[in-house]
């Protein structure tokens, strides 16, 4: 079954990098090496298919980076 998005339902909550990096305001150069480094959660079955987040995961993620004032 596919939703609005024409993604397959199970994949909603999951966004490409491109996607991802425009949410979180940063490029998606920098969203991928966040990855690879350990930062941010994400998916990918194979070497070649794309990088994939979980959309809540990235809310926890601005969360945890809020700068809270005194």
């Amino acid at each position: 079954m596919t939703t609005q998005s024409g993604r397959p339902q199970e994949f909603e909550g999951l966004l490409r990098s491109r996607e991802a990096a425009k949410l979180l305001c940063m490029s998606e150069w920098l969203l991928r090496q966040m990855a690879h480094d350990g930062e941010l959660p994400y998916i990918q079955r194979t070497a070649r298919s794309p990088m994939l987040f979980d959309i809540v995961d990235l809310c926890k993620w601005i969360e945890k980076a809020k700068i809270r004032g005194a």
